[in-house]
């Protein structure tokens, strides 16, 4: 099921380009049916109004951890068309305990291919497969390839390293069991949306000296933990958009911004600027794998995106820097609703075709 048109996803495609700011060079995937620049997309506009009217953004606000695990405003729907298989496994971890695994298989799976990593989003605290299952699905069915979905464990009962420990083991684990699975051990993808592509970094750093992880997808990562640059400024001052949708960007944009998850994750555990949970805290990047990074227009981390996409370019990083316009932080999971959602797991499963 969509709730849009099929040439909608092509329009993306066809009406794609390259452009270069600050002298790097960016992919813009444009809204299809809106050819103005500094616009929302008209169907994030309409989710962003109906979000809006059920809670006012207030920085201030009592946080709910509760409020954040169940969310039924956030709906996808499944768009694939033939047979995936959905299995699932308890997988042990370091010897310590177990976590829950699932594993999508494709109808045309053939043994040998490249295998994706799949680490969910969700500010270190929320999320699970029933979220990111539409996701998972169309990507194991566009590219052929399995795809695994581990459910580490979360904070803020589990603060750092649980989460940390649980990815970085399973990326040994596919490694150690790729015959079993029947899958490449060279060829492991890593990816990863938001606190997740928090986690693909700090399974990249733990990963310097193996060089398990052949490529690197990373969907809106907060890759720098400071802006003090922009302390003070305004969020309009910073992103542009026309003035009958300014009130919807600032409104995507600071629910980013002053999102503070960082507290309940960390809890004291480590510092903030460690690598291991601050990617550019290290002082060479150069040995990364290829990566591609996607963010939105309207996301608080693309400014944290951009600037590692200039620093590790200049030490020799071979990265793709995708841009969605008019999109907000999250879009990817909407499969079904938005149409960049399908074309840029399109272009994730092309990766893995390709690899």
């Amino acid at each position: 099921m969509k709730l849009y048109d099929d040439a909608l996803v092509s329009l993306i495609r066809n009406k794609t380009y390259t452009t270069r700011i600050d002298g790097e060079e960016i992919i813009m995937k444009p809204v299809p049916d809106d050819d103005r620049e500094h616009v929302m997309d008209p169907r994030v506009v309409e989710t962003t109004k109906i979000k809006m009217n059920v809670k006012a953004l207030d920085k201030k606000a009592k946080f709910s951890l509760y409020g954040q695990r169940v969310r039924p405003d956030k709906v996808s729907y499944d768009i694939t068309s033939t047979n995936v298989t959905e299995s699932e496994d308890l997988v042990e971890i370091n010897g310590t305990h177990y976590i829950d695994v699932y594993t999508f298989t494709p109808v045309d799976f053939a043994p040998g291919r490249a295998v994706l990593l799949y680490l969910h989003g969700g500010g270190y605290m929320t999320g699970d497969v029933a979220e990111f299952r539409m996701a998972m699905r169309f990507v194991a069915e566009q590219s052929g390839c399995k795809v695994i979905f581990p459910e580490y464990r979360l904070a803020p009962e589990n603060p750092f390293p649980a989460g940390v420990d649980d990815c970085h083991a399973m990326v040994e684990w596919i490694y150690e069991h790729a015959d079993e699975l029947q899958v490449d051990k060279n060829k492991i993808v890593v990816s990863g949306d938001s606190a997740g592509g928090g986690l693909t970094n700090s399974c990249l750093v733990l990963d310097k000296e193996l060089h398990h992880i052949a490529y690197a997808y990373e969907f809106y990562s907060g890759f720098m933990m400071d802006f003090p640059q922009y302390d003070g400024v305004d969020t309009m001052d910073i992103f542009e958009a026309i003035d009958k949708h300014k009130i919807y960007a600032k409104n995507r944009v600071d629910r980013i911004r002053y999102a503070g998850v960082m507290d309940y994750y960390l809890h004291g555990k480590i510092d903030a600027h460690d690598p291991v949970v601050c990617i550019t805290s290290c002082p060479d990047l150069s040995w990364l794998p290829d990566m591609t990074v996607v963010c939105g227009e309207y996301d608080w981390l693309r400014l944290s995106n951009d600037a590692f996409v200039k620093r590790v370019r200049a030490e020799g990083v071979n990265i793709r820097n995708l841009r969605y316009l008019g999109c907000d932080h999250g879009f990817m999971e909407k499969v079904g609703v938005l149409p960049q959602a399908e074309e840029v797991l399109l272009d994730l499963a092309d990766v893995l075709k390709n690899l």
